[in-house]
């Protein structure tokens, strides 16, 4: 029996606790975007756990937590909205919206100053004691890449791809020399 507050269940004769892997997705989900606490990973993922994530090779913990203080050293305000979460036998699929500023370099992207939102879907698979085996990412990187203005928005046509490109190089270029500035390099 499945409960809404508690994080584990037990069968009929009072034992075979499985944990609530919905409450531990959220508690992951919380830990890690709202506290920025990534200790979490280290009680709730197995040491072998991998997180695959669009055109980038698997990652373990380690890897995992490095790509995470890179994403809010480029989006300080980062935050996270789940917005649905379903549960399957030891998975959790999750849609989510993340938002926050461009701040900082991202993916070798000057700092912006642009806000973006994007959604992505996030499928969490736990073993039977509750711990993350591995985390599949799916994103929207297109529909980010064009809110920082990296990407002609849809639609456009050759001529506008050309004046995009041209403006965009001189706006990084511009871009890069504010950022070495303010940085001091």
């Amino acid at each position: 029996m499945t409960t809404s507050e508690g994080t584990t269940v037990r069968n009929a004769a009072g034992h075979g606790a499985r944990p609530n892997l919905k409450a531990r997705t959220r508690e992951l989900a919380a830990r890690t975007f709202d506290k920025r606490d990534l200790t979490v990973l280290d009680e709730l993922a197995r040491p072998d756990a991998r997180y695959y994530l669009p055109g980038r090779p698997p990652l373990g913990n380690d890897e995992f937590k490095e790509l995470m203080l890179h994403l809010w050293q480029a989006k300080p305000d980062l935050s996270l909205e789940l917005i649905d979460l379903v549960a399957e036998g030891q998975y959790v699929a999750c849609r989510v919206r993340f938002t926050g500023t461009q701040l900082g370099e991202l993916m070798g992207i000057p700092p912006t100053g642009r806000r973006v939102e994007l959604d992505e879907i996030l499928i969490v698979h736990w073993d039977d004691e509750g711990r993350l085996i591995d985390f599949h990412q799916e994103a929207d990187y297109l529909g980010m890449l064009t809110q920082l203005g990296v990407v002609p928005p849809r639609n456009t046509g050759p001529l506008g791809q050309l004046a995009h490109t041209f403006t965009s190089a001189a706006r990084f270029a511009w871009l890069k020399r504010k950022a070495r500035r303010g940085s001091g390099r």
